[in-house]
Formats: C-alpha cells, structure tokens, sequence
C-alpha cells in the first residue's frame, strides 16, 4: 500500500486502508483469518474507496432511470 498521492500528499485512499490494519492490530481474536472476518467491513470500505464499484453501479442505476423518465414523458407528449 503506498501512502503517496500523486500530487505527493497522502493518497486517496491510504486512511481507510489504515483503518482496516488499526482494526487487525487491535482484534483480540488470536488467529489471523478470525480477524480478517472480524475486520471485512473495513477491507471492504478500503476496496470501494480503491475501485469505486458501488458508485459506478449506482451512477448507472441513476442514469438508467434517468433514461427511463425521459423517455416515459417524450411517449406521454407524443401521444398528446
């Protein structure tokens, strides 16, 4: 994990990744794949802030509807 933007501050992502290594430091769940269960919530959180999957699949979801209602209303003043 690199902690360097490419600006040179710190990167996008880096306080969520510390977040997930503070939560597997702090577990007191002796063995290591106990933790990474205890601490996916973060991993997760980390991932998103990397990939940005969730957004992009609800930036779609949002422009489809936007589609959706757009064409709705061109057929209801067509057939006006």
């Amino acid at each position: 994990m690199a902690s360097m933007g490419l600006q040179g501050g710190t990167a996008r992502c880096y306080d969520w990744w510390m977040d997930y290594l503070k939560c597997l430091d702090e577990s007191k769940l002796p063995m290591m794949n106990m933790r990474k269960e205890e601490c996916k919530v973060f991993l997760e959180d980390y991932n998103e802030c990397l990939h940005r999957q969730k957004q992009r699949t609800r930036d779609l979801v949002v422009e489809r509807e936007r589609r959706r209602q757009e064409a709705a209303q061109a057929g209801a003043a067509q057939d006006e």
